[in-house]
């Protein structure tokens, strides 16, 4: 190897480190860019008085009293609309179907991972905005939100009892995303792996994450800004209950949500 070859080969490998560097440097930067521009748009909705200067949040008690209102303001909310909605509690590991704020179904989370925003972000800030339920604005899932099923009336009890089967669509993997309009993300994925294609199917699921994040986030870098971030929530609960959630709930339904 000559030495010009190698000299530009040291070029390249540096210009490829820095380029490393910068980008992960963009990547962490993102979430404080997020926090403060959420923190700036609250306080600038805010009346503010000369001379307030006192910190609420600092006060012994304050933030429970804050997030209890929340998410009773939210919950009352939802119960005036006819549809299903979901209630994620992640303080207390429960989600719940409700219909007219009545649960209709509980699911205790195995499992969470929370988005590092909702600590970093001002407290009163975080529940003013879940004081109303967050709207789905779309959906993604590696399985059918409705799948089709033909049946045949019986002739009689007997084959009506004969018709019965088990649910047959236990093969598929259950991973899906729900997207709202307060540009948080949520994760849920089943627990377990019933059978050797969900270890796959749980792969290609968070690569295709990984892939779309990197996508975005190289789009950003290329023209010096800094890439937009997503505060996520991630969910873990056992496969059937993940399917029923996510069947129950419309394309546009509601997300009353407290952390």
């Amino acid at each position: 190897m000559n030495r010009e070859r190698k000299i530009w080969l040291i070029i390249a490998a540096s210009l490829l480190a820095i380029f490393i560097i910068y980008y992960l440097v963009m990547s962490v930067s993102a979430v404080s860019r997020t926090v403060n521009d959420f923190d700036n748009a609250y306080f600038a909705s805010l009346e503010q008085k000369e001379g307030d200067t006192i910190n609420l949040c600092a006060i012994p008690g304050y933030i429970d009293m804050i997030r209890d209102k929340a998410f009773l303001s939210s919950q009352v909310k939802l119960a005036e609309s006819d549809s299903v909605g979901l209630l994620i509690n992640v303080r207390d590991s429960v989600i719940q179907l409700l219909i007219k704020g009545l649960p209709v179904r509980t699911v205790e989370i195995d499992e969470y991972d929370v988005s590092p925003f909702f600590h970093r972000a001002n407290q009163e800030a975080i529940y003013s905005m879940l004081s109303a339920p967050l709207n789905i604005t779309g959906m993604q899932a590696t399985f059918m939100k409705n799948p089709v099923s033909v049946k045949i009336a019986p002739r009689d009890t007997s084959q009506a009892v004969e018709s019965v089967k088990p649910d047959t669509t236990d093969f598929e993997a259950v991973f899906y995303t729900l997207d709202t309009d307060r540009n948080i993300r949520f994760f849920f994925e089943q627990q377990e792996d019933t059978i050797g294609a969900d270890r796959r199917a749980r792969f290609f699921f968070d690569l295709k994450d990984r892939m779309r994040n990197a996508s975005v986030t190289m789009k950003a870098v290329t023209r010096l800004k800094t890439p937009p971030y997503v505060p996520y929530i991630k969910i873990w609960i056992p496969k059937a209950e993940a399917k029923i959630i996510y069947r129950a709930i419309p394309r546009e339904g509601m997300i009353v949500l407290t952390q």
